[in-house]
């Protein structure tokens, strides 16, 4: 059975949309937006209680995508996942905003308990 949590993929990999759509979808509301417009447009129709962000988006920067985000006010839980696995990066995107980041490959497993701690918190 779903619970009423909403998590939302931003991946324009559609390989990666349908992954994370099939894994996460048997305890959660799975949304997939290809894009940061409609990415956008899913944060505000959908109102995701957590969202896992690629870096790599066609047109928009995925860390540019976390800071307007940010500055719109939204709140949600944002893991950004990426394929370049730095500290470097990892401390840009904390600084952009990011409640954590993952580098490509990830487990589903450590994918998982990121969501369900995530959504079991209250946003502030």
């Amino acid at each position: 059975m779903l619970n009423d949590k909403r998590v939302l993929v931003i991946d324009d990999n559609l390989v990666i949309q349908d992954i994370l759509k099939q894994f996460l979808g048997r305890e959660y509301t799975v949304d997939v937006a290809g894009s940061a417009s409609l990415a956008l447009a899913a944060v505000v129709q959908k109102n995701p209680d957590a969202i896992l962000l690629d870096v790599k988006l066609p047109g928009v920067d995925g860390l540019d995508l976390l800071k307007s985000l940010r500055e719109i006010g939204v709140k949600t839980p944002i893991f950004v996942m990426t394929g370049y696995d730095s500290t470097e990066f990892g401390r840009e995107a904390l600084e952009r905003g990011a409640t954590g980041y993952l580098a490509k490959p990830f487990s589903l497993a450590h994918i998982d308990k990121l969501i369900a701690d995530a959504v079991a918190q209250p946003v502030a």
